[in-house]
């Protein structure tokens, strides 16, 4: 959950760029400068964007959409942002608090269970947490199955070549397309990533 943090110094917001219907160059521009803040990462699966996937800007708070700002931007994977479950989630609370915006709040709260795959409210109580978990469809059975699947596809191919760390960092510096799901990698591998984002 490392690409919820938008920059203060972006480039929307200084060039004063606004999503707006019928307005598909300056949309396709701010598409991509959301996929260059995220360092190629979907905000919400995490997958890397393939050449070929279909992307689009994502309005997190759809009740806002066109009358929203660079804040409820993100670039995500057409597919996942289907997951999202905006009626059932309309009037929450993390609308408001917008506590996944804070890198260091958002992963005191919302944690990673390795050998799971999933992800969980830290506090049993936090139902805000709980709802963002929900809301986005984090756990969707074909998202967890897919993290799943690369996850131990990478750990055999690792494991059969005998990889040292700098193997496996070196392996993902020329094949950056194979570091979809990176909390997950971190996690499942025992690795920093963070050269990556």
């Amino acid at each position: 959950m490392k690409f919820f943090s938008n920059k203060d110094d972006s480039i929307i917001l200084t060039n004063g760029l606004v999503y707006k219907e019928n307005r598909s160059t300056q949309n396709l521009r701010i598409k991509e400068i959301l996929i260059a803040e995220q360092h190629g990462f979907c905000a919400y699966t995490e997958k890397y964007f393939e050449p070929l996937d279909s992307s689009e800007v994502e309005h997190f708070n759809s009740s806002i959409k066109y009358k929203d700002d660079y804040y409820n931007y993100y670039a995500t994977l057409r597919k996942p942002n289907l997951y999202k479950k905006d009626e059932d989630y309309k009037g929450s609370s993390f609308f408001q608090t917008r506590f996944y915006q804070n890198q260091d709040l958002l992963s005191q709260r919302i944690a990673y269970i390795k050998g799971e795959f999933v992800f969980e409210e830290v506090e049993t109580n936090d139902a805000e947490a709980r709802d963002f978990i929900k809301f986005l469809g984090l756990n969707n059975h074909d998202l967890l199955k897919a993290r799943q699947s690369h996850c131990n596809r990478l750990k055999g191919i690792f494991r059969l070549a005998s990889f040292s760390t700098e193997d496996i960092l070196a392996y993902f510096r020329t094949h950056k397309n194979e570091l979809s799901f990176i909390t997950t990698l971190e996690n499942e591998l025992g690795l920093d990533l963070s050269e990556f984002y």
